[in-house]
């Protein structure tokens, strides 16, 4: 909801540079158009930029003071379901100033300690806590990485940020060659440790990081995900009828969306036409009279527009659609790469921040989305092998070719470029921020058999890389995302559902990802009662963002270009490249410039869509 910088300066016998301050609040201003607020002193300065949902007053505005004038917080983020910690903090004599989450949690984090603190809220948050007495800052990431939390340490000074942007005033921001390395090898980017620039690394989920003025950073781990494991439930949920599961994951969700529709401005929601998105829409009426809901319509064959429209209708809302056309793929890359921070790939980035424009525009502040139901129920359609042995070999046999193996390893003799490449990005898609395996909990975990989001390093790491898309195209236009899906009540019941609530053979389920088998299953019941069949069962879709691989990129746009100059190419071998590269890698490689351009040269919008428009065009579908 909001964005958050500190800086600590070791050396220093003054404040920070007030000019520098400014600056910063400026490049933090999208993320908290509705107030700012700053805090010096000797060394030390905290600024704050405020989107604000939760008591609109300015007495919430940040930094926050508790009473003694100890403690200052700057805190990003929404805490659900607060009161009832609110409530037990003023049995213990906190007098509340103000109604905000802002207050309950730095009273929290000064009453229980952080780490205590911290397991017994629910939200998503990236915040910094100074003691103004031990001077020492304290700063930490919800579990899921919903938040970002961008940190540069050195031994004159540390500074950390909601985005690498508003960094830019007290550091020379430059390329991290193994991030780009990786990139280039077809990694998709970092949530985690080393970010696309050299110096500045990515809180991992649920991390903390301690440091005194005068001192280095300490990092540790409070929370993850491991420690949701529990074998002895797991055997429960098992031993239960499936329908009293479909019942108790209804009610969770419902909590849920009731929750995080909390706030003192207007909140709408998202509506894909999917599912996951349609049952939240649908349960968040039970509790919102006047829903607004807001479509990104990808214009084309596989349009998902007619499903958005189907359920405005059957739950008697308006819904808003923002139009996104081929050409928007190119002309939209100026502005997403700026606030992304980072060379994408993934196409999505185009429609959420086109919608998220149409959000504000109608006035709300805050979107519920359908984000994280196919990692905690296996609704991605690789998820295939997880299919019970008898059933997959049925599929096999009848439709031979449908479902992939296991996942290339290599290319037989030689060496394994897959691994090697996964060397240059920390192995962060294989093995995810907390290798699991070096935990005695986890042990328990894989020897239970228990199947969900704490299973795969992979899957956590495709979620923190749609959140942190959901966050950053949001924010672009002042929007805060939320996520009922990632209740840490239900993540946890959902980590350890049976795998035939999640996955079952079904011989009148036929999708040409998955055929005869039923993903989401636990999701796809609840939704029956909520939504009529040709939405409830709906097949697992992605925006039909195809654009990307239409694009058609002349060796033009790559004069004078960033990628010769990194790597050191003269004219003639910047040619051998383009004329060898194939297409995922000519793409790869004008994003790679795009962001050089916004986000290392800070050139103006203006001159890279300029650029875009003269070299790169998108060929019409069915064109050759």
């Amino acid at each position: 909801m909001c964005g958050i910088f500190g800086v600590l300066q070791h050396q220093a016998t003054a404040p920070p540079p007030r000019e520098l301050l400014q600056d910063t609040l400026r490049r933090l201003r999208h993320r908290g158009p509705d107030g700012s607020g700053l805090h010096t002193d000797v060394g030390v300065a905290f600024a704050h930029t405020r989107l604000s949902l939760v008591d609109l007053n300015e007495r919430s505005n940040q930094p926050m003071w508790d009473a003694t004038g100890r403690y200052c917080l700057v805190y990003n983020g929404e805490l659900y379901g607060f009161q009832a910690l609110r409530q037990e903090l003023g049995g213990r004599g906190v007098d509340f100033r103000t109604t905000s989450d802002t207050e309950v949690l730095l009273e929290a984090l000064i009453h229980f300690g952080v780490e205590e603190a911290l397991n017994r809220v629910d939200g998503m948050f990236a915040f910094g806590l100074y003691d103004t007495r031990e001077r020492s800052l304290v700063l930490a990431r919800d579990r899921f990485g919903i938040k970002p939390l961008f940190i540069h340490d050195d031994p004159s000074s540390f500074v950390f940020a909601s985005s690498v942007a508003a960094m830019r005033p007290w550091l020379e921001l430059r390329p991290d060659p193994l991030t780009l390395s990786a990139y280039l090898h077809g990694f998709n980017g970092p949530t985690s440790g080393r970010s696309f620039y050299e110096g500045v690394r990515i809180v991992p989920p649920g991390g903390l990081v301690r440091i005194d003025l005068g001192g280095r950073a300490r990092f540790s781990q409070c929370l993850t995900l491991s420690e949701l494991v529990d074998p002895e439930e797991a055997a429960e949920l098992a031993s239960r009828p499936r329908a009293e599961l479909v019942d108790e994951v209804e009610a969770l969700l419902l909590e849920s969306v009731e929750s995080q529709l909390f706030a003192d401005a207007p909140v709408g929601a998202f509506c894909s036409g999917g599912v996951d998105s349609s049952l939240i829409l649908a349960m968040a009426t039970r509790f919102h009279g006047d829903l607004r809901i807001f479509h990104a319509d990808v214009q084309g064959p596989l349009s998902e527009r007619p499903a958005a429209e189907q359920l405005a209708r059957h739950l008697g809302l308006d819904l808003a659609v923002a139009p996104v056309r081929d050409r928007d793929f190119v002309d939209s890359i100026p502005e997403a790469v700026a606030h992304f921070g980072a060379p994408f790939i993934n196409a999505t980035l185009i429609p959420i921040h086109h919608v998220s424009r149409l959000v504000r525009e109608h006035g709300v502040k805050a979107v519920l989305t359908g984000e994280a139901s196919d990692e905690c129920y296996l609704g991605y359609p690789w998820l295939a092998p997880n299919i019970p042995g008898a059933a997959r070999r049925a599929v096999r046999r009848m439709a031979p070719g449908f479902l992939g193996g296991p996942r290339g390893r290599g290319s037989g003799g030689g060496i394994d470029h897959g691994l090697v490449s996964g060397l240059s990005n920390g192995f962060e898609a294989t093995i995810g921020p907390v290798e699991l395996d070096h935990d005695e909990q986890a042990a328990q975990y894989h020897a239970s058999g228990v199947r969900g989001l704490t299973g795969s390093g992979e899957l956590s790491y495709i979620l923190r890389t749609l959140l942190y898309r959901n966050d950053t195209m949001g924010m672009a236009s002042s929007i805060e995302c939320r996520f009922p899906f990632l209740d840490r009540r239900l993540v946890t019941m959902s980590a350890h559902l049976p795998l035939d609530c999640k996955v079952r053979f079904s011989p009148f389920a036929w999708d040409r990802e998955h055929p005869l088998y039923r993903d989401k299953w636990i999701i796809r019941e609840i939704a029956k009662r909520y939504l009529p069949p040709r939405l409830s069962h709906r097949h697992k879709g992605m925006f039909p963002t195809d654009a990307f691989q239409r694009t058609r990129i002349a060796d033009g746009f790559f004069d004078d270009s960033f990628t010769a100059e990194f790597f050191g190419l003269s004219r003639r071998r910047m040619q051998h490249l383009l004329g060898r590269a194939n297409h995922p890698l000519r793409h790869r490689l004008m994003l790679l410039e795009s962001w050089a351009d916004r986000c290392i040269e800070e050139c103006p919008s203006e001159a890279l869509r300029a650029r875009l428009s003269a070299h790169v065009e998108v060929v019409p579908l069915g064109a050759d």
